[in-house]
This record gives structure tokens, C-alpha cells and sequence, in this order.
């Protein structure tokens, strides 16, 4: 069901961008491969997690596809900003839209993909759902988009500080990842009639689930094989395992990790130095345990909230895929 549901949504933004004939959606459409240029296999984890848990509610995830386009075009934006902030040329294999089109018209279709995410998002009134549930829904998705702003404010202010404790790093990835991940599942049960205190465990779901994705990655910046692939490292990006390190680190290697990050450049061998010095403290280790025990607490969730120990399974498997 996972592969006709993602066809779906993918169908349903084609179709958003094709009733424009302005250029700027074209440039919206290369974002999700859509152009031949461009034709790729987009993956839209958040759309796939939301009609996902719909589907385990025995909701018609069919009438909610308009909420799934709109959060797939609210992450749009989220990402299409991020490689903008980031200097990354290139996303999923191809250049990135900033790339071709430059910054100050990537940041235009980024912006427009927010505002075109509440137009399709109203749809769900068309789909049957009435006018309340349908403002709370775009209530949903307008706080998630701007936590995950929140979120990104307090990524670049750790860049140029070596004092990050790891509760400001939790709280920093929970929002910037988190927060899409938690409305897509909350919205779902909303859209589905659950309680208070079931989206109440679906929200908290979320959230252990992207701080669990957040620091994957950032696993993935200082041991991944792709070593294009470190411009959050050389961006001085605080990552979880360089904040465990601060933490447990003796003056000598505190004095070594200060070497590096208050450099005003950081070269690809700066990565050697930093490994050299937080190898020796367990970090990532204490990361993947960190990891599997956000993991646990998302499965404990959703068994509260009455999925069966194979729905969670299924939905774990959607909304923990971008994990190595």
C-alpha cells in the first residue's frame, strides 16, 4: 500500500503545479522530479507516514490526499531553504534548485511552496471534512512548519558556540526534525477522531522519532562512507556526537575540538582531527544506544495510543526510513 500511496501524492502535486503556468512552478516542479530534466523517484516520507497511519485507523486515506500534498510541500520548502543555508550544490543526486535558478528565486518557489501548501490543504473541506477539523488540520501544519523554523534558528546559532549541552541540542533537533514528523502523525489521528491523549502520544511519537533521525545523521556526517556528503560538518553544525564529546571530554581534548571549530574555514581534514579526538570517549556508541532508546519510546507510544505491535511495525518502518 506504501508504494500506491506515494503514486498517489506524487500524482497530487503534478497535478498542483500543472494548473500554473508561471515558470516559478516549474522550478517547484524540478524540486519534487517532475520535469524530465529532473525525473527521479521523490521520496515523500511525511505524505507516506500520515496516509500510513490513516490506514491503520481504517480511515479513507484516499479524501486526506490534499493534507498529504500540503505537508509534502511545507518539507518542500524546509529543504529547499536548507540548501540555500548550507551552500549544498546538489540534493538527491541532481543540482539543487538554488543551483540552477540561483538563491534569491529558489527562496522565491520555497516560499511559494508554503503558501501553496494552505491553498491545497483547504481541499480537505471538498473531501468531505467539515470546516473545524479541517482549521485545526492547517493549525497543525502551520506550527510544525514554524517549529521547524524554530528549530533551524537555533541549529546556525549553535554554529560559531562549543557550549551546547545536549538538552539545547534535543531541543533544537526535535524541532527541526520532529516537527513534521509529529504533525503528520497527529494529523492523521485527528483526521481519524482519536482522543485528546491519543494525539497527545502521537505528537510525542514524533518527536523521539525525528530527534532519532537527527542524530542518525549526523552518525552519518563524521563515519559515513560519502565523504561529499559533510558540508553540515563543515559547516560547523554542532552534531550529537561532538556534543557528547564536549561534555565528557578532559581539558586537553576540549582544547583539540576548540582548535578546530573556531577555525573561521573547516577543511575535509578537519574531520580526521575531530574523529582522532572523540573516538577514544565511547560518543558513538552513547549515540546508537541514544538512538535505540528513542526508538523504544516511539514504539511505546503508539502502542498507548492502541496500534498493535505489528502496526507499529508497519508505521515505524515508514517514519524511520531515512535511517541508516
Amino acid at each position: 500500500v506504501q508504494d500506491r500511496i506515494s503514486q498517489e501524492v506524487l500524482n497530487e502535486l503534478r497535478q498542483t503545479f500543472e494548473s500554473h503556468t508561471l515558470p516559478l512552478y516549474g522550478m517547484m516542479s524540478y524540486h519534487f522530479g517532475f520535469t524530465e530534466e529532473s525525473n527521479t523517484n521523490y521520496a515523500v516520507h511525511h505524505a507516506v507516514s500520515f496516509l500510513t497511519l490513516l490506514d491503520i485507523f481504517e480511515d479513507a486515506w484516499e479524501n486526506a490526499l490534499p493534507v498529504a500534498a500540503a505537508l509534502e510541500l511545507v518539507n518542500g520548502f524546509c529543504l529547499i531553504h536548507d540548501d540555500i543555508e548550507s551552500g549544498q550544490p546538489q540534493r538527491d543526486g541532481r543540482d539543487a534548485l538554488w543551483w540552477i535558478w540561483g538563491p534569491a528565486q529558489a527562496i522565491n518557489a520555497g516560499d511559494g511552496m508554503h503558501a501553496l501548501a494552505r491553498m491545497t490543504a483547504l481541499k480537505m473541506i471538498g473531501q468531505g471534512y467539515s470546516p473545524e477539523t479541517s482549521y485545526e488540520a492547517i493549525n497543525i501544519l502551520d506550527k510544525a512548519g514554524l517549529k521547524a523554523c524554530e528549530g533551524r534558528f537555533r541549529d546556525l546559532e549553535m554554529q560559531e558556540r562549543l557550549d551546547v549541552s545536549p538538552e539545547s541540542y534535543d531541543a533544537m533537533a526535535t524541532d527541526r526534525t520532529g516537527s513534521l514528523i509529529s504533525a503528520s502523525l497527529v494529523m492523521a489521528g485527528l483526521l481519524a477522531g482519536k482522543h485528546q491523549k491519543e494525539l497527545e502520544l502521537l505528537e510525542e511519537c514524533g518527536r523521539h522519532i525525528g530527534l532519532a533521525n537527527h542524530i542518525s545523521a549526523d552518525i552519518e556526517q563524521l563515519w559515513g562512507t560519502n565523504t561529499e556528503n559533510n558540508l553540515e560538518f563543515l559547516n560547523k553544525k554542532k552534531l550529537f556526537p561532538v556534543v557528547l564529546a564536549m561534555q565528557s571530554a578532559g581539558p586537553s581534548e576540549k582544547r583539540q575540538l576548540g582548535d578546530v571549530y573556531f577555525k573561521r574555514v573547516l577543511e575535509k581534514d578537519d574531520l580526521d582531527k575531530v574523529l582522532n579526538t572523540i573516538e577514544s570517549l565511547g560518543v558513538k556508541q552513547m549515540s546508537l544506544d541514544r538512538i535505540k532508546n528513542l526508538i523504544n519510546s516511539a514504539e511505546q507510544c503508539l502502542e498507548s495510543a492502541g496500534l498493535s505491535k505489528g502496526e507499529v511495525r508497519q508505521l515505524m518502518a515508514v517514519t524511520c526510513s531515512e535511517m541508516g
